[in-house]
């Protein structure tokens, strides 16, 4: 996917190590998004939102993919999980430290009932 920018004026650079810079051109001071566009979708969905960017103003933003694995009995095996979860998370992973294909194994100790997840 390359970036696209949505306003006359303002570019986006895609950069190394996952960083993408836009540079407001506007002659004005200017609110900056950056966001995903799913496909089918007209307009990308902000997942990132910068106040008050100055003109000629560079904002840099670095996307970091991280999976956290939550444990809770709130939701059936097909619900839709509406917004946050409300427990921590037992198990975090930023994904761009894993190969493109991993295997983990979760476990139940049926003693203690705890939950564990293991590199397969």
């Amino acid at each position: 996917m390359s970036p696209r920018s949505f306003v006359k004026n303002l570019t986006f650079q895609s950069r190394v190590n996952d960083l993408g810079q836009a540079q407001n051109h506007t002659g004005s001071i200017e609110d900056v998004a950056v966001g995903f566009v799913n496909k089918g979708d007209i307009m990308p969905t902000p997942v990132l939102y910068l106040c008050d960017i100055g003109d000629s103003s560079r904002v840099t933003a670095k996307f970091t993919p991280v999976l956290p694995i939550y444990i809770t009995s709130d939701y059936k095996e097909t619900d839709i999980v509406p917004g946050q979860v409300d427990t921590p998370a037992m198990w975090t992973q930023d994904l761009t430290t894993l190969a493109q294909s991993t295997t983990w194994n979760l476990a139940r100790d049926p003693t203690t009932g705890r939950y564990s997840i293991d590199h397969a």
